[in-house]
């Protein structure tokens, strides 16, 4: 028999002995536990993990095994190697802990806990761990319910809280994974379902048989359900465990599931469990990847660090300081997808809201292509889109318009979402109180005559006033009115945003021109982007705009958001500009891409013939210079 199972059987057959209560560490890692670390396949605990339960148990830490290693944001550089202790005084000289010392005294514990951790930072496995063990707790009083003063069939509850029921689902999984695998269980346990479990305690057996017979009455319950007071209100819970609380809904028609409305439901239940002598069992867990800086858990947040707050613990950790192996490659691409949201979903910091949406102008300059100018037309036969941001008085009028090119790029072809041009106007610099919807219509036709437009969108608020006259009176029926809601709007954004990441965009530089006191030649749909501002909803959910000061706009920049997004789809659709399998059509044209790649190949359309308007235009032009010339020699004569 080796060392490790030797061991193993003198730890089991010592806990048969010694029944006393275990800590949560103890108890996670025993074999007759949860054996994690301990019992083949079960991985141990994270030292960062285990350094969270220490301190929210009052457990005295470690001040020898350097073995909390502290990396960069992409776990690539470690910089430091940390002691438990020195953990605790590392995060406190940062700010994100609310206590100085772990004391060890179980009178100086606090009841309940904010943890505060980014995304894959370990914390379905935290929960799974805590709820386990606070389950231990109940079966070895034999009789919870007489202990804590309650009728001895009471239910008692630990409730774990998520944000739909698809997360409450995963998180019971491993809880209910737990309890099955656990040795110590094995009595009290019954079958589990797919959101709850029940389990019999030692007074339940006694009365009413062991668990699984045809009379047993288990009054423990462990439930993971999806947000909801109202769900929630009125059962007994010991423990209520609050999983990605920050991200409880928000919207105005579902106030019941806010995080407010969670912890408001929870609170009286927990607070009516306290031992004889006073001290709270009782516990509210709020764990989440921090959004922005407002409500239920960030309001919490705050109250931690209070100096005279007493209830909560507070522990706020980056992703990668909790799981250290964490593969580098994976956090890279999520701060490239988007740096603005990183350091909250990952870093674990709380967002502030409203912040620049460009933080880098780099970014968005290696997508100015020097040299490249605006076309006022195009004589190329391209599917070119168009989007329109329509204001009638206070604010522009945008149209920008762009196509798909392939170009060479570090030796491979790829796909760039070129801008043909931009423009716009405003009612007040051409002396008019408002613009007629006439006006705009020709204006918006004027560019739509110009390039080979197979497909724009504009706002539905002014577009519903607009798209009769360009579909009836025009014959424009490609150009289509769209209800921008906030979550479309975002999406938009969010696209743009990832072309811009990835240098996907190609953008002509702009005249010279002199903007806060310097010459550029940035195009004045630069100097609009480089100041817009992100309002951060929720991990999902921005909104751009421009600041709310007098002569910023963003008018330009919700116009060439959308002719990218419709490019994009383009491309989603098409596989590429070389493919000529596409599925969108002309709206009410009847006119498709595909119908189009058909006839070019059939050599009814040549990809360099002008559109019939600018044929026209360019005859005009001929016969004006001819005109010309003919005047000059009849002079000449």
């Amino acid at each position: 028999m080796s060392l490790a199972e030797l061991c193993t059987n003198y730890i089991s057959s010592a806990k048969l002995k010694d029944d006393s209560e275990r800590n949560i560490i103890e108890f996670a890692e025993a074999p007759w536990g949860l054996g994690m670390g301990t019992i083949p396949g079960q991985p141990p605990l994270f030292p960062v993990q285990k350094f969270e339960l220490k301190c929210y148990y009052n457990i005295p830490l470690n001040n020898e095994d350097h073995n909390i290693i502290i990396k960069d944001k992409f776990n690539e550089k470690e910089r430091f190697r940390f002691t438990e202790i020195e953990y605790l005084n590392f995060l406190w000289n940062e700010g994100r802990i609310n206590i100085r010392e772990v004391t060890g005294n179980s009178t100086d514990a606090r009841p309940n806990l904010i943890l505060v951790v980014g995304r894959r930072g370990l914390k379905t496995s935290t929960i799974a761990v805590l709820t386990s063990f606070e389950a231990y707790k109940l079966v070895r009083k034999i009789c919870p319910q007489e202990y804590y003063g309650m009728p001895p069939d009471d239910e008692i509850r630990i409730s774990c809280i998520a944000t739909n029921q698809e997360q409450a689902s995963l998180l019971f999984r491993m809880v209910g994974g737990h309890l099955e695998r656990s040795e110590y269980f094995k009595k009290y346990r019954n079958k589990p379902t797919t959101d709850f479990m029940r389990i019999c305690t030692q007074r339940d057996i006694e009365h009413y048989g062991s668990s699984g017979s045809a009379n047993q009455r288990p009054s423990l319950r462990i439930v993971a359900s999806p947000c909801s007071g109202r769900g929630i209100r009125g059962a007994n819970n010991i423990v209520a465990v609050l999983d990605e609380m920050a991200y409880f809904f928000e919207s105005e028609s579902s106030d019941d599931r806010s995080d407010a409305a969670i912890y408001d439901a929870v609170t009286p239940s927990v607070a009516k469990f306290s031992s004889p002598q006073g001290e709270p069992h009782g516990r509210v867990i709020c764990i989440s990847s921090p959004a922005a800086r407002t409500g239920k858990f960030y309001d919490i947040y705050q109250r931690s660090l209070d100096p005279e707050c007493d209830d909560f613990l507070m522990i706020q950790a980056p992703t990668w300081e909790v799981d250290y192996t964490l593969a580098s490659k994976f956090l890279r691409a999520r701060y490239s997808e988007n740096p603005i949201t990183f350091g909250c979903e990952y870093g674990a910091q709380f967002s502030d809201r409203v912040s620049a949406w460009i933080e880098n102008e780099q970014l968005l300059r290696v997508n100015i292509i020097p040299g490249l100018k605006e076309k006022k037309m195009s004589y190329e036969r391209l599917p070119h889109f168009m989007g329109v941001d329509v204001g009638m008085k206070n604010d522009g009028t945008a149209i920008a318009i762009c196509h798909v090119v392939k170009k060479e790029v570090g030796g491979v072809l790829r796909d760039m979402i070129e801008l043909d041009c931009c423009d716009v106007r405003y009612a007040k610099d051409e002396d008019k109180d408002y613009f007629r919807i006439e006006e705009l219509a020709d204006w918006i036709g004027s560019y739509v005559e110009k390039y080979m437009i197979v497909k724009g969108i504009m706002d539905q608020e002014y577009g519903m006033a607009l798209i009769p006259i360009l579909h009836e009176r025009k014959n424009f029926k490609q150009i289509e009115s769209v209800h921008f809601t906030r979550d479309l709007n975002s999406k938009v954004y969010q696209n743009l945003m990832m072309k811009i990441l990835d240098a996907g965009l190609r953008i002509p530089e702009g005249e010279p021109r002199i903007v806060e006191g310097k010459q550029v030649t940035d195009l004045s749909l630069i100097t609009e982007l480089l100041r817009l501002q992100a309002t951060i909803h929720n991990k999902y959910l921005i909104t751009v705009e421009a600041p709310e000061i007098k002569g910023l706009h963003d008018d330009q920049s919700d116009a060439f958001a959308r002719a990218v997004y419709l490019a994009s789809q383009y491309l989603n659709a098409s596989g590429g500009v070389a493919s000529n399998f596409v599925t969108e059509s002309l709206s009410g044209s009847g006119y498709s891409y595909k119908k189009y790649a058909t006839k070019q190949r059939k050599g009814v359309l040549y990809t360099n013939r002008p559109s019939a308007g600018l044929q026209m235009d360019m005859a005009s032009r001929r016969h004006m210079n001819s005109m010309g010339s003919l005047s000059t020699r009849l002079r000449g004569r």
